[in-house]
């Protein structure tokens, strides 16, 4: 039987103040953009994304963290430490995919404010001073994009970029910018820091079942996937179904058919973290009673490292080219996008594993496919992630869930490898 968001965060068990606050504070989050099937709908740069991080200022400012926003619309709680030079800065965003869950993004905010809130009480200072972030417009409904705020934190987004932006009304960047009380200007200026990050940690929900499949509530991400995107045209002769002889044909949806059929004997041959997924496709003309003449596909294909991403992009290429080989289909190859993928440091795995043991928790590895906030951190500055127990591996759905006592060790974990890192 499926249980409604309410009915499990009712059902949930509350040991300590760790838990009942997180359990507290998703709930009054989840009031803002709650859908009628208790989803989320919080697009980047709404006023339901703007009202969650008005609420979560708010719980920054009663513990005297000093707040501010960028011209991205970034947030930024500061808890300051003995050296206030350098920052460690754990975060992650609070908009939403179109009826989405309740704990993707909101997670790694709240987890983050958690190490804070805990600092708070035991009146602990740490080494460095740390800061809470709140990115914005990660999951890119509002442009088709992605990663907005954190890329443009580090610079990553130009005018170029930002001249394309249309979101579903056709407002501009500008529009948009303006109804927050930024403007271009202001959103370019948001590349920073002015100051080093010594280390950023992200906490998320897992979206997968490994975690639960191993019955494990935290394991460490070893690197974040780089995503590619390959244009791939089969092109044959259409002709009429019913008239041309079999042997006389030249149909291209039966050679990308068997394109797509042998694709996931690709990925495992390069590396046990890479994939390769056909998930659009377009057949021309697409008539009942027509030969297709043309066969227009993507494929998206990951992996974590970046020289095995390398040989994955030409394993691709090579296997379409070899496919149509085989008839007299031809095929055209365009890579239109390719993101590097970002690794974690092994030492910094290797002290993130000494905080698992400190928490008696045991340390597994896991990939992460998607992509993350902390894509864009690592591009310049060290960065650490840590995935929590899914149930059901559900994400980007109403359905999505974590226990909130799983988010708590995930926390403690957290808070445990800030405190001794180095």
């Amino acid at each position: 039987m499926t249980h409604t968001f309410l009915e499990k965060m009712n059902a949930e068990t509350l040991d300590d103040q760790t838990t009942n606050r997180l359990h507290s504070r998703i709930l009054e989050l989840s009031e803002i953009g709650r859908t009628e099937d208790q989803g989320s709908k919080r697009m980047g740069y709404s006023d339901k994304e703007l009202a969650a991080k008005e609420k979560i200022k708010s719980w920054m400012e009663a513990i005297g963290m000093s707040v501010r926003t960028d011209g991205a619309g970034n947030v930024f709680g500061r808890y300051k430490g003995h050296d206030d030079s350098e920052v460690f800065m754990a975060g992650s965003h609070v908009d939403s995919v179109p009826n989405g869950g309740h704990f993707d993004g909101v997670t790694g905010v709240l987890s983050a404010l958690e190490i804070a809130e805990l600092w708070h009480a035991e009146n602990y200072t740490p080494a460095y001073s740390y800061e809470v972030v709140i990115f914005s417009d990660e999951e890119g409904s509002r442009f088709n994009s992605g990663l907005t705020g954190s890329r443009a934190f580090m610079g990553l987004i130009g005018e170029e970029e930002l001249d394309k932006y249309r979101d579903p009304d056709n407002k501009t960047i500008d529009d948009v910018l303006e109804h927050i009380g930024s403007d271009r200007t202001e959103f370019l200026k948001a590349e920073g820091p002015d100051y080093n990050i010594k280390m950023y940690g992200e906490i998320h929900i897992e979206q997968a079942r490994q975690l639960k499949e191993k019955a494990l509530p935290v394991g460490i991400v070893s690197g974040i996937a780089g995503a590619t995107r390959t244009n791939i045209t089969f092109k044959g002769e259409a002709g009429h179904a019913g008239s041309t002889p079999m042997h006389q044909r030249k149909d291209a949806l039966v050679q990308a058919s068997e394109f797509v059929r042998t694709l996931p004997d690709i990925p495992p041959s390069i590396s046990q973290t890479a994939v390769a997924t056909v998930g659009k496709l377009k057949v021309i003309p697409n008539g009942v009673n027509v030969i297709p003449g043309e066969v227009q596909l993507v494929v998206d294909a990951r992996d974590i490292n970046e020289d095995h991403q390398a040989e994955l992009i030409q394993a691709v290429q090579q296997h379409a080219e070899k496919v149509a080989g085989q008839s007299e289909v031809t095929v055209d190859i365009d890579l239109t996008t390719r993101i590097t993928p970002i690794p974690i440091g092994e030492d910094v795995i290797g002290k993130m594993e000494e905080a698992f043991r400190r928490n008696n928790q045991v340390p597994v590895h896991l990939p992460s496919g998607a992509g993350h906030d902390a894509m864009s951190v690592g591009t310049k500055h060290p960065i650490t992630m840590l995935f929590v127990r899914s149930i059901k591996g559900i994400s980007h759905n109403p359905e999505e869930f974590s226990h909130i006592s799983d988010i708590r060790d995930a926390v403690l974990i957290l808070k445990d490898f800030f405190e001794q890192y180095e």
